[in-house]
This record gives C-alpha cells, sequence and structure tokens, in this order.
C-alpha cells in the first residue's frame, strides 16, 4: 500500500514491482503445480469438476505465494530508494525540490 507523504513515482515503483513479482509467482506457481501433481492447475478453482479439495489447495498456495512475492518485492523496492527519499518517507515527510539536501 502506499505511504501517506510518497511521491507518485515512489508509488509508481512500488506498484510495478509488485506487479511483476505477481507474475512471477503466478507462473512459478503453475509450473510448480504441474512438477508436483502432474495435472495442469485449476482454471478456475470455482468450476465444480475439479476436485474440492484440489480446488482449496490451489487457493492457499497461489494466494499465499502472490501476498509473499509482492510484499517482498515492494520492500525490496522502497530499499532500493535514495537514502534521502527512504528518511523523507520514514519520517512522514515529502521531499520537496525548493527543500536544501540534508547533509549525510
Amino acid at each position: 500500500m502506499a505511504e501517506k507523504g510518497e511521491g507518485r513515482s515512489v508509488r509508481a515503483l512500488k506498484e510495478a514491482s509488485g506487479l511483476i513479482a505477481v507474475l512471477a509467482a503466478q507462473k512459478a506457481m503453475r509450473v510448480g503445480w504441474r512438477r508436483i501433481t502432474g495435472k495442469e492447475p485449476p482454471a478456475s478453482p470455482d468450476d465444480q469438476q475439479i476436485p474440492l479439495g484440489q480446488a482449496v489447495a490451489w487457493t492457499l498456495l497461489l494466494g499465499a505465494a502472490i501476498a509473499t512475492a509482492r510484499m517482498f518485492a515492494i520492500r525490496y523496492a522502497s530499499y532500493l530508494l535514495p537514502r534521502r527519499e527512504r528518511q523523507a518517507m520514514a519520517a512522514g515527510q515529502t521531499k520537496s525540490p525548493d527543500t536544501p539536501a540534508a547533509s549525510a
């Protein structure tokens, strides 16, 4: 989630990294499911032809993988920000072009 004092570029970086992480997690889970079960993962877990246990397992595993991957990606993206922006975010301030750079 976007924090209160973040600029648009910071939010865009975090959301883009989160989206890439979600796509990578989905792909990894599909490949892993195929390797472990030998079957294709459920395309739609609410399909009545898919056994309930299989649908629940797929939904839980995929949801956990996506949430975890997104969390790691957003945290890593925040870490990659310049030090001054991280400090401003921690202090709850926005970075202004008029403000002189803080000495490090």
